[in-house]
């Protein structure tokens, strides 16, 4: 005989497990898209921080030859940052997305840990009505068998 209300507390625990994973997977996921987007800003900076560079070093009259192999050197300088943002973006980016993965499937093992909750009790309900049909069949059947022999009974003394 199955015990429905065990099951249905198993099934619960999971529910709860899969519930807890879930929220975990989506505080994940949410930090990972503000460091992308942190990175995003960093890398921006950058960029922006080298444009700024080159107009300054464009708008000064007194640009020369030694003026320019310097301007060059920091530029340079701002390529790897820049360089180093954008790998910095391209790993947040692939963290983002393995979290926002991991997010979807706990959310998919809720949704199933869920249905199994709803199954057990669905299939626990049943199993008690069953119970209940049987169990009233029976006292039926024993409320005939005892009206018979009242009747026996009767007719006997009869």
């Amino acid at each position: 005989m199955i015990d429905w209300t065990r099951l249905e507390d198993v099934r619960e625990r999971r529910r709860r497990a899969a519930l807890e994973t879930m929220l975990a997977d989506r505080r994940a996921a949410e930090a990972q898209a503000a460091a992308l987007r942190a990175a995003e800003d960093a890398r921006a900076v950058a960029q922006r921080a080298k444009a700024s560079h080159w107009q300054v070093a464009g708008a000064d009259p007194a640009l020369n030859v030694g003026a320019l192999a310097g301007a060059a050197a920091w530029s340079r300088v701002l390529d790897e940052r820049i360089a180093r943002e954008g790998a910095a973006v391209a790993q947040a980016q692939a963290r983002a997305q393995a979290c926002a993965h991991a997010a979807k499937a706990s959310r998919e093992a809720l949704r199933r840990a869920a249905s199994g909750v709803e199954k057990a009790a669905r299939l626990a309900q049943q199993a008690r009505a069953q119970d209940r049909r049987i169990e009233d069949a029976r006292l039926e059947s024993m409320a005939e068998d005892l009206a018979a022999a009242r009747w026996a009974a009767r007719r006997s003394k009869d």
